[in-house]
């Protein structure tokens, strides 16, 4: 073979490095699924104990419990599902509540939305100072919006 003859268009070597990477980015994306499912329990208990320590801090006596095994579906993780306890009449058995993201003025905060024992949104709980200061400026009808949104999700 003379150094001046071009390579075999079909050479191992251009057909290689594609398939490397196509190994590498599912490789990566396999141990992030199973890191993702794994430390789920993990992460909904760190979201309880930030939430807790919110309405701690708000003087608020309702307390999130554990996570809820029947609460309402979930689209990728993007909302989850408490019971509640609190020391007070107003904390019946079978309440639940759901953190998600609000999204209002044009920005997203952590926000709590607390159901009854038959599934109706009773209020809203904004998690930080931000989002107190946005939803009482919110319209009643994009908060009943997310009042039908999360009743309809609840099993």
């Amino acid at each position: 073979m003379n150094k001046d003859t071009p390579p075999d268009i079909g050479s191992t070597h251009e057909t290689k490095a594609p398939a490397i990477f196509v190994a590498w980015i599912s490789a990566i994306l396999i141990l992030a699924g199973i890191f993702w499912f794994f430390t789920q329990p993990l992460r909904t208990h760190i979201l309880a104990r930030a939430v807790n320590r919110v309405l701690e801090q708000s003087e608020d006596f309702r307390r999130l419990e554990g996570q809820s095994t029947n609460g309402g579906s979930s689209f990728f993780g993007m909302n989850t599902w408490f019971t509640m306890t609190g020391h007070n009449a107003h904390v019946a058995d079978g309440m639940k509540a759901v953190v998600f993201t609000f999204i209002g003025e044009g920005t997203f905060f952590p926000c709590l939305a607390v159901l009854s024992p038959e599934g109706k949104v009773i209020e809203f709980v904004p998690l930080n100072n931000h989002g107190k200061r946005v939803i009482s400026r919110i319209s009643p009808g994009i908060l009943q919006t997310y009042a039908r949104r999360i009743e309809g999700n609840v099993l």
